[in-house]
């Protein structure tokens, strides 16, 4: 997980992000995870708390949960219990909550992705359901995830994920019925992004121009585009939902 100097530096535009308010993908998170009026959910990597406030009316009680007091300090939390912690720390009882969701919180974990996987099904009910929400590369080609992941180790440490990587560790740590739904994410606006994200100028110049001089595959994958100056493309989203037996 990154440090928290980074969080404290991320948290200052967090919301400014655009796919931290994308109505369409915290729509479809929702409509996957088929929550119910009895559900107990956790929010795993809350940031400042949009994707609880939007389960919120759904539910009976959301938990959100993240490492970073300077996350946690920016977030609103009227009707939602909100607590400092880390996944792989032991805080809740077993088979406590009904769902858990993370929404772009897993690329993140740099070690033992398996143990914070174990932890989850731990924690479910029953029957329980995770959900997870991770940004993907434009296409599984692998020229197509090496240039993303490059461009990446530029922004951050963090893990590059493909639909089948990800249904992998579900299916490894004992979930079932396991399924994968894609949001795409249109005209998203990579200078945003990077102006937002806490990085040095050198550093958004760069990641920008590697946009700009991404090889034909990767812009057609993207649908990149340029508009007075602004770097527009569409991502892709997977949501991978789990049962526990």
């Amino acid at each position: 997980m990154a440090d928290k100097h980074f969080w404290n530096i991320r948290a200052r535009n967090y919301d400014k992000l655009y796919w931290t308010k994308d109505a369409g993908y915290i729509e479809k998170i929702i409509e996957v995870a088929k929550f119910s009026r009895n559900d107990l959910v956790l929010d795993i990597g809350t940031g400042t708390g949009a994707m609880a406030r939007s389960i919120h009316p759904h539910v009976r009680h959301v938990v959100g949960m993240d490492f970073s007091d300077s996350m946690l300090k920016r977030g609103k939390w009227d009707g939602i219990s909100m607590v400092k912690w880390d996944l792989t720390d032991t805080l809740f009882r077993n088979q406590l909550f009904d769902k858990i969701v993370g929404r772009m919180v897993f690329h993140h974990i740099l070690d033992n992705l398996d143990r914070a996987f174990l932890r989850c099904y731990d924690l479910l009910k029953s029957r329980g359901k995770l959900i997870i929400a991770e940004g993907v590369p434009p296409g599984e080609g692998q020229d197509i995830v090496d240039w993303y992941t490059e461009m990446f180790k530029h922004k951050e440490a963090r893990r590059t994920f493909t639909k089948s990587s990800l249904v992998h560790y579900f299916v490894k740590n004992g979930f079932k019925d396991v399924r994968a739904y894609k949001y795409k994410m249109r005209r998203f606006n990579i200078n945003n992004w990077l102006v937002n994200s806490g990085l040095h100028k050198a550093k958004q110049t760069l990641i920008l121009d590697m946009h700009r001089g991404a090889p034909d595959k990767v812009k057609a994958a993207y649908n990149m585009t340029f508009e007075n100056g602004a770097c527009l493309v569409d991502t892709d989203n997977l949501i991978i939902v789990g049962k526990k037996d």
